[in-house]
């Protein structure tokens, strides 16, 4: 065929590594790295987040999710959009997308694809399964884009 377009990959950049626990109702910041378009993802606009965790206690977590924010960065020179917030009724910010949890207690791998992604920012999860997120949990994210073939 002609004149089809065909989706086009980078390189994964881990955004965390190894984070901290995250209790229901709390906001933790994949803080190991920020993810920029231009240096980190080759001008490629769009991203698929992949979300690896475990969640020891599985009462009442099926298709609970876990919600990706994004703060960004040098929006205005050097200043930046507000952080998001833990609390259910407190600012979160720029909403990516979300994980849907499964109710197993081995790691889960879950993926997110964003579109028309912030130039430069940091990376939030927001826990809204009731459970808490054991300690462990990496996030990355692979740059995406389409172009013609």
């Amino acid at each position: 065929m002609a004149n089809e377009t065909v989706l086009a990959l980078g390189s994964s950049k881990t955004l965390e590594a190894n984070g901290a626990s995250v209790t229901t109702d709390t906001v933790a910041q994949a803080n190991d790295a920020t993810y920029d378009i231009i240096n980190d993802g080759a001008y490629y606009p769009h991203g698929i987040f992949c979300l690896s965790f475990t969640i020891a206690t599985t009462t009442s977590i099926q298709n609970k999710t876990i919600n990706l924010y994004a703060r960004a960065l040098d929006v205005d020179g050097t200043n930046d959009t507000q952080a998001p917030e833990s609390g259910v009724s407190n600012f979160k910010g720029a909403f990516i997308g979300s994980f849907l949890v499964n109710d197993i207690a081995t790691i889960q791998y879950a993926e997110c694809r964003a579109y028309d992604l912030p130039l430069l920012a940091e990376y939030y999860i927001d826990n809204q399964t009731g459970q808490t997120i054991s300690s462990g949990w990496t996030l990355k994210v692979r740059p995406l884009t389409f172009k013609p073939a």
